[in-house]
């Protein structure tokens, strides 16, 4: 066959099977109606439905940023699915991008609002209070600002902000007053920190029964109450009752791994297994304690302490002298003089063994430090 004949088929092929309809895929009509059906599944509070279609929607238009928004909300409420709850919002400014004007500014103070929250529930208090107030900052006029304040106060109040806690949840009850869930809040951070003062007060009175009677109630009504947590683990540490008191100050610790204080409960460990006579545990907890706070003099003061009694006096000298050099007190230049006379006196290494000096070291139990509660300034 000639080859313009050829050719002369082929185009007439193509322009028969382009004259052939093809099925439609739907795309945003498709998309709008999964997303409409998310919408009712969701209001019957059939979750597993609506995600089921927020998911469909999102297949047929990737660029759906409300069946993206409702579908990254559901997942927050997973710890599981906490990850592709956060790919879901920060994958959002891309869909915002393409919807332009006023809907654009909506949608990403929504999802601004709703990665906080998700920050909130996974402990990432810190970044949620960066977000949230820059999300706040930049709120576009008209959109309801009352959850905005709502879930800034619950991260002051897990970062031990209170008065900033309390302050956020007073806005956002006065912008929406039937804002349900701020009032709760608001109510049950006053009642935990009326126990948790109560508490503190006793504990300043020596009346360490009834702090430790308030510190356990306000750890019942919020068992996330990381500083009752570890004030009560110092109580009972102090009390005597030191197995308890490691039980409470490792549940502490366990509460939020970020915790910017947990050095102080890990040093207040490290003294009730030094008192419980477990040495190389309370070594590496006091080890641990200023890896993570090189200057903290009180754990620097007990490496000293247990290095003199190894007869390691090198190490017990530095470990004085960084005591020393963080919080120079009086009982840390004492543990010094005490390490650097032992080594004056200690035989050469290839010289007849002797009877080692009697220990005298400093008397007295240290207290673990407690942490302050004075709101940061804003």
């Amino acid at each position: 066959m000639p080859f313009r004949t050829v050719a002369r088929l082929a185009m007439l092929a193509a322009s028969l099977l382009a004259s052939i309809p093809l099925p439609a895929s739907g795309g945003r009509e498709d998309a709008d109606r999964f997303y409409a059906q998310g919408r009712e599944q969701l209001v019957s509070g059939n979750h597993r439905e609506a995600e089921q279609h927020f998911s469909a929607a999102i297949r047929e238009n990737p660029l759906h940023g409300e069946a993206i928004l409702q579908l990254a909300s559901l997942r927050s409420r997973n710890i599981e699915t906490y990850e592709k709850a956060e790919d879901l919002y920060l994958s959002i400014p891309d869909a915002a991008g393409k919807t332009g004007g006023k809907g654009r500014d909506d949608l990403l103070f929504r999802a601004g609002v709703g990665l906080g929250k998700l920050y909130v529930r996974s402990g990432r208090n810190g970044q949620a209070i960066a977000l949230l107030r820059n999300t706040i900052a930049s709120a576009p006029g008209g959109v309801r600002m009352d959850e905005a304040y709502n879930t800034l106060g619950l991260a002051y109040y897990y970062e031990r902000l209170y008065e900033d806690a309390i302050f956020e949840m007073r806005k956002a009850i006065k912008i929406n007053p039937g804002n349900d869930d701020a009032k709760l809040n608001l109510k049950t951070i006053r009642t935990r920190l009326e126990h948790f003062q109560a508490g503190k007060l006793y504990s300043r009175m020596g009346d360490r029964p009834r702090a430790i009677t308030e510190y356990r109630r306000a750890i019942d009504l919020d068992p996330r109450f990381i500083e009752a947590r570890h004030r009560l683990g110092v109580e009972l540490y102090l009390s005597g009752n030191t197995t308890e008191a490691i039980k409470e100050l490792r549940r502490a610790s366990m509460v939020l791994p970020g915790y910017r204080k947990v050095y102080e409960i890990w040093y207040a460990e490290g003294l009730a297994l030094t008192r419980l006579k477990q040495g190389d545990e309370a070594l590496a907890m006091f080890r641990k304690v200023v890896q993570e706070r090189p200057a903290f003099a009180p754990a620097h003061n007990e490496l000293g302490k247990a290095m003199l009694q190894r007869e390691e006096y090198d190490a017990a000298i530095d470990h004085f002298v960084k005591a020393i050099g963080a919080d120079p007190r009086a009982d840390y230049a004492r543990g010094l003089q005490i390490a650097m006379t032992r080594k004056a006196q200690a035989p050469a290494k290839d010289a007849p063994p002797r009877a080692a000096p009697a220990p005298t070291e400093p008397a007295g139990q240290p207290t673990p430090p407690l942490p302050s509660t004075a709101p940061a300034a804003r």
